[in-house]
């Protein structure tokens, strides 16, 4: 590899490491054959398998937990008079997984905030039985429920009989690097577990032990730090006596 200086390190408060920087900090850590990337466009070769693990890092981390504070979204959406199911981009999520199911309240516009209630989720086969079984197919009030249906659509019951703004929040997709500029949605000062993360991957292909186990311990050491920061506290019930 060419001899090329340590990248300075990433200044935090002015967006962390970019796609490019954490590209090229794998190709120092790891020590690969050929220069340093200049690009993450267009690569082929070492630089193209550097450019790919670094994305499947990201990917990985993302997909490690499907409650991230990072990739939580807030959602809200007005309700049509008669229809119950909404779609996401219905319910005006562009990028969208997973709804965060204790998070959601309800209230009619015409009466504003001081009208607005939580409604509660439920299971989809219990959701059909109370509001797709016999009158209660047509019958419209006021909703105090909710469910997703297996196509991710949201379903309230009863049917609306109104206008009514609902909020909450759902889980973003996990999102991909295609700029040499882009950014992880996640705090910043996690961002080298990417690269180390990648340099497993890197140890892997290249058969090198010494990068697999380095990678690995670095990467637990700041993974169990953003499992910490970015994963929802554990909460107690009240006591029982």
């Amino acid at each position: 590899m060419a001899n090329v200086p340590l990248l300075n390190e990433p200044n935090y408060t002015n967006g962390g490491m970019t796609f490019l920087q954490m590209v090229q900090r794998l190709a120092i850590e790891s020590g690969s054959s050929g220069s340093v990337p200049a690009t993450t466009i267009g690569q082929t070769g070492m630089s193209l398998r550097l450019v790919n693990w670094i994305a499947s890092a990201w990917q990985d981390i993302q997909n490690e937990k499907q409650d991230w504070f990072f990739m939580r979204q807030p959602v809200s959406f007005n309700t049509v008079a008669g229809q119950q199911s909404y779609t996401a981009a219905q319910a005006g999520i562009a990028s969208f997984a997973n709804y965060k199911l204790n998070s959601f309240r309800q209230y009619r516009v015409s009466m504003g905030y001081g009208s607005e209630q939580k409604i509660g989720f439920l299971n989809y086969d219990t959701f059909r039985d109370l509001y797709q079984y016999a009158t209660m197919r047509t019958t419209s009030q006021m909703p105090v429920a909710f469910t997703i249906d297996p196509q991710k659509n949201f379903l309230l019951g009863p049917i609306p009989d109104d206008i009514y703004t609902i909020n909450g929040e759902g889980y973003a997709l996990p999102t991909l690097f295609s700029t040499d500029a882009d950014t992880t949605t996640m705090p910043h000062q996690y961002d080298m577990a990417v690269v180390w993360k990648a340099l497993v991957y890197y140890g892997t292909y290249e058969s090198a032990a010494e990068s697999v186990m380095r990678g690995t311990a670095e990467y637990i050491r700041l993974m169990d730090k953003l499992y910490v920061d970015q994963s929802p506290a554990i909460s107690f019930g009240p006591s029982l006596a």
